[in-house]
Order: C-alpha cells, then sequence, then structure tokens
C-alpha cells in the first residue's frame, strides 16, 4: 500500500482458554473474506506471538474510521462461521484499540 493509503487502522486481541489455537489458525486461513468486500477495506492481518501462541492480533486497515464502525456494527454474521465449535477465550483478554497511520 502506497503511503497515505491507510489512513485508520483497528487491532483487536484474544486469547484462547481452552487448546483450541489450531483451530482457530484454520479458521483464519479459510476465512470467507465477506470484510474484504466492504467499502473503504483496505487489508488484514492475523498474528500469533511466538511466545504465546494462544494469543491472536487481528490488524484491519481502514480507509477511514467511519468505514470500520459502519463494518462493525453492522457486518455479516457468516464472516464468522468458521470460528471452532466451543471457543472459549480467557477472561477479558478481548481489546479493541484505534490508531491514526502516522507513517508507514
Amino acid at each position: 500500500m502506497e503511503g497515505g493509503d491507510m489512513a485508520f487502522t483497528a487491532i483487536s486481541k484474544f486469547i484462547v482458554s481452552n487448546q483450541k489455537e489450531e483451530e482457530v489458525k484454520e479458521a483464519f486461513k479459510k476465512r470467507p473474506g465477506l470484510v474484504d468486500e466492504q467499502e473503504g477495506f483496505l487489508g488484514l492481518n492475523v498474528l500469533s506471538p511466538k511466545d504465546n501462541p494462544a494469543e491472536f492480533w487481528l490488524i484491519t486497515h481502514w480507509e477511514t474510521e467511519e468505514h470500520f464502525r459502519h463494518w462493525h456494527l453492522h457486518h455479516k454474521k457468516e464472516s464468522h462461521i468458521n470460528i471452532p465449535k466451543g471457543l472459549k477465550l480467557v477472561k477479558h483478554s478481548f481489546e479493541l484499540k484505534f490508531f491514526d497511520l502516522i507513517t508507514n
């Protein structure tokens, strides 16, 4: 992406508590990609730290914060269809933070 293309980034984090890390990784690899079609969406990265494979970071890039908020409030239920059955998260591990792009 060229400089100036990304104006807003949302980063969320969660930690899996019931040893379903590999299933979560597969779910992201096989995601339906519905967010890719959303207006203003520029990209998604999913990361997991080497020292804690149960932790997941989702980094989404958007043209504007408004584009993200619209998707977040109205996203299709189907975009989470591959979430492993019985998935449990560490209580209070979910975080969502917003960032403005300074440079890339």
